[in-house]
């Protein structure tokens, strides 16, 4: 679980900083698929960014991981990236 939300929160970081007007939605629904989606749907919304072989593993990976959380941790986990992106500190 600390590896899933590591990840979460340290992307967040970098799409929250001062330099970024928004949010890139592709970005969103990646997230979004890795946190509910079928690994299918994940391994989908990754393919339009050209990952090479190392970063797919490593993404299923993630992903079969994620997928062992509870359902709660992976509910308060998408209510904080909902949270941190409405801040004050994302806007």
């Amino acid at each position: 679980m600390k590896l899933a939300v590591t990840f979460t929160l340290v992307a967040l970081i970098f799409f929250c900083s001062p330099a970024s007007a928004e949010i890139c939605p592709s970005f969103l629904e990646v997230i979004q698929n890795l946190l509910v989606g079928t690994l299918s749907s994940y391994q989908a919304s990754i393919e339009p960014f050209s990952p090479d072989e190392d970063m797919k593993e490593a993404g299923t990976q993630l992903k079969i991981l994620v997928d062992t959380l509870p359902p709660k941790a992976k509910d308060s986990v998408t209510k904080l990236m909902d949270k941190i992106i409405k801040s004050p500190q994302c806007a």
